[in-house]
């Protein structure tokens, strides 16, 4: 792995060329080039380089928060599980054979401290059904944490010679599981863009960038708001809790009984 830059500043993108401002153990650099590639998360220094005039941002709140927890333990089912129960979402999530993280909704403001190992596992038990679908393989949770749900997404995600990838582009929930599907999405048509242009000398690719990237981040930003109501109750007290739930069961009868709509789950689940 080579240096680990900090403190970097985008400079110049209008000017034909890029110029990124970096600091490592041995100084300050700058280092151009004719195209640069956003890939420094939502909090970078690329997303803030688009002139806020000329950049619109969408962002939600979905009024949900989940602790994420972090286990060395082996995965409990063979595949990705969400469990919809009256105390809340939880999620299991396999990250290796040793591996696997779980997710349990709470309130937004709870201390991840206040969830101790036994607190986590047996409320995971309870959500999950342990007693009709099997035990949870257990492990040592060596992190927790708090996640709010939101979602960004920044229009247009290129300006001049500079392109936002991934999490610079737009943030999507956990949800549906879809930010590193629109990662590698964006890498690939920028890569591809790229080539055009500095082999062929055609840079209609990139100019299309946001064009063509745009389109496929709403659909997923759509499906995931979508499953973020298929998982998530109503909130505590809403005047219309009780056709909020009737209406989520409507959803998940439809899922399980009509194939058209499995299929159509299955492309967005899978697909951008």
């Amino acid at each position: 792995m080579g240096p680990v830059p900090f403190e970097a500043t985008v400079t110049d993108v209008d000017a034909g060329t890029a110029t990124v401002r970096y600091r490592d153990a041995n100084g300050i650099h700058d280092a151009r080039g004719r195209f640069l590639a956003g890939c420094d998360g939502s909090h970078g220094a690329t997303r803030g380089a688009i002139p806020a005039a000329l950049s619109r941002r969408h962002a939600r709140d979905h009024g949900v928060a989940w602790l994420a927890v972090l286990a060395e333990a082996a995965q409990s089912m063979p595949a990705v599980t969400y469990a919809i129960h009256d105390n809340g979402f939880a999620g299991h999530m396999a990250r290796s054979p040793e591996v696997t993280r779980y997710y349990l909704q709470v309130p937004a403001g709870d201390d991840p401290a206040s969830w101790t190992d036994d607190r986590i596992w047996t409320e995971l038990a309870v959500r999950m059904r342990v007693e009709r679908f099997g035990a949870l393989k257990q492990g040592r949770i060596t992190e927790r944490r708090i996640v709010r749900l939101r979602s960004e997404v920044v229009d247009p995600i290129q300006y001049e010679r500079l392109f936002l990838v991934g999490d610079a582009a737009s943030l999507i929930s956990p949800s549906a599981a879809k930010g590193a599907n629109l990662a590698i999405l964006e890498a690939k048509v920028l890569a591809n863009a790229l080539v055009d242009a500095i082999v062929r000398a055609d840079e209609r690719a990139l100019t299309g960038y946001s064009g063509t990237c745009l389109p496929r981040i709403w659909r997923a930003q759509e499906f995931s708001h979508w499953m973020i109501d298929l998982l998530h109750g109503p909130a505590d007290g809403a005047p219309d809790a009780g056709f909020q739930r009737a209406l989520r069961r409507a959803r998940l009868d439809s899922l399980r009984d009509s194939r058209a709509h499995q299929n159509l789950f299955a492309e967005h689940y899978v697909g951008i």
